[in-house]
């Protein structure tokens, strides 16, 4: 049975008015609608282009002091935006189900493994269906169904990736298995499909990332990052510590208190947060790395 939202809050659409008004919001397997005394607005799955939630942007700021959430739609042509406003929980709940309401089934076609700890694998494309549940995204009807969970996603980018014999837009995303960073590319017809996927896939991350752009990592602990990434990211051995720092223990505090490793029976494991700081600063020091194979340990792609 299709599960249907409904709550009332308060929303503000430009494109209407310039005051925000009381309405009842409604989500069901045809689109959003919101209807009120001075507000009647519905945009179908089809029409809706962007889905965000966060600090009200600027053209709601004067109407919304918290959470809002961010609905881009087409209407009568045009690019329209509405605001909902209410509880967080509530407005990610809604978020979610409509994430899942737009992308959950749409064909894709993805190439899994795309890369291996950084290496460019002979993987080709694969056309099946993507699929959005709570917490994870993947693709059915493939040969080997893929299900990662989005808490594992350390990197999301664009880029144009040759398909079919033509340069495709493409959606690339990291995530970590069994110590190893593998990347998968996903592409998506049309593309405001794409665009939606690439904004759920950053959306979840996106706290974690604003985080560490406010840290200015000492070269040490770049170092000790990278040395446990090329390590398939933990390491049982002092050693690590020792090679960066005179005094192991107070630089493992730094670690700690930063989020960016654990300490679980005696071994040193990389956070997610130390993951993405990792990966967006690998390339800024020089440590030796071991590529794993394509079918080393557990690490297994058919």
């Amino acid at each position: 049975m299709t599960q249907t939202l409904k709550f009332s809050t308060t929303v503000l659409c430009t494109a209407v008015s310039p005051d925000p008004s009381e309405a009842l919001l409604r989500l069901d397997d045809t689109g959003l609608t919101v209807r009120g005394p001075e507000l009647a607005e519905a945009a179908t799955l089809a029409e809706i282009f962007d889905v965000r939630i966060g600090r009200p942007p600027q053209a709601a700021r004067q109407a919304f002091s918290g959470t809002v959430l961010t609905v881009g739609f087409e209407r009568g042509g045009q690019h329209a935006v509405l605001f909902v406003d209410g509880e967080e929980t509530t407005l990610e709940r809604v978020r979610g189900v409509l994430f899942r309401r737009l992308l959950d089934g749409t064909e894709v076609a993805m190439c899994h493994p795309a890369t291996i700890g950084g290496r460019v694998t002979t993987r080709r494309f694969d056309i099946g269906e993507l699929r959005v549940t709570p917490g994870k995204v993947g693709c059915t009807g493939i040969k080997q169904p893929l299900h990662i969970d989005i808490g594992d996603i350390v990197a999301v980018s664009r880029s144009e990736r040759e398909l079919l014999g033509r340069l495709e837009p493409t959606v690339e995303l990291r995530y970590v298995k069994h110590g190893v960073v593998v990347g998968v590319y996903l592409s998506l017809n049309p593309p405001r499909k794409l665009n939606l996927l690439g904004r759920l896939l950053r959306s979840e991350y996106r706290h974690l990332t604003r985080q560490l752009h406010e840290l200015d990592p000492p070269t040490p602990v770049v170092r000790v990052l990278t040395r446990l990434y090329s390590r398939g990211g933990s390491t049982d051995s002092g050693a690590v510590l020792a090679a960066e720092s005179t005094d192991p223990e107070s630089l493992l505090r730094t670690l700690r208190s930063n989020d960016l490793v654990e300490l679980v029976d005696g071994t040193v494991r990389l956070t997610m947060r130390g993951w993405i700081l990792v990966i967006e600063r690998v390339g800024t020091v020089t440590v030796p790395y071991h590529r794993p194979s394509e079918t080393s340990g557990d690490l297994q792609f058919e």
